[in-house]
């Protein structure tokens, strides 16, 4: 079901572009700082990238964006050591946890004073993370690895403000709260910094 929406989502905009005047590219590197209770206690802040594509209707303040991304987290000392102590084998086993989330999200965005070199941009996001954990078990005379995977609806409000460095390129700093919506919730909030290019 989710990925026939995604599908339906990404064909409905790819049809669409010949509405829009302006293509622009945004890449950003991203901080990510773990908010839900149980993710929070259990993993480190996250890194990772993201980009933007954009499509910005003539004579107006909005635009449309499909975002690609990926943040990974690694589990805290504390955590891994918890699962460590918790093994009742006779065997001493190390952990490694890192989770890594890709989302898949379509926005739609009202850009603020777009003439102007400063620029304010509001942003709604709607879409698919596609989440990974890895668990790596690693002892004296063997190691383990498990996977675990899901799909999930997530929400992606952001808020963000660009500055035109030269008649193509902007800078841009934003921050952002993604939520998702199923089987696992997660949320943290995501802060990014990179450049928009005018295609």
């Amino acid at each position: 079901m989710i990925k026939k929406i995604t599908l339906g989502l990404l064909i409905a905009f790819l049809f669409s572009t010949s509405l829009f005047a302006q293509y622009s590219m945004e890449i950003t590197a991203n901080y990510s700082i773990p908010l839900s209770s149980e993710f929070s206690e259990n993993f480190q802040n996250g890194y990772g990238g993201d980009m933007e594509v954009i499509y910005q209707f003539e004579e107006s303040g909005f635009a449309a964006a499909i975002q690609f991304g990926l943040v990974g987290f690694r589990a805290t000392k504390v955590y891994e050591q918890k699962l460590a102590d918790g093994n009742q084998t006779i065997f001493t086993y190390d952990y490694k946890i890192n989770h890594y989330s890709f989302p898949l999200i379509g926005h739609a965005k009202y850009i603020f004073f777009r003439e102007k070199e400063f620029r304010i941009i509001a942003d709604m996001g709607i879409g698919v993370e596609f989440m990974e954990t890895k668990e790596k078990q690693v002892g004296e005379f063997t190691s383990d690895y498990k996977r675990h995977v899901s799909n999930e609806f997530v929400l992606n409000p952001n808020l963000a403000v660009s500055y035109q460095i030269v008649e193509d390129i902007a800078v841009v700093l934003k921050s952002g709260y993604h939520h998702t919506l199923g089987m696992m919730e997660i949320s943290y909030i995501n802060i990014n910094i990179g450049v928009v290019y005018k295609l």
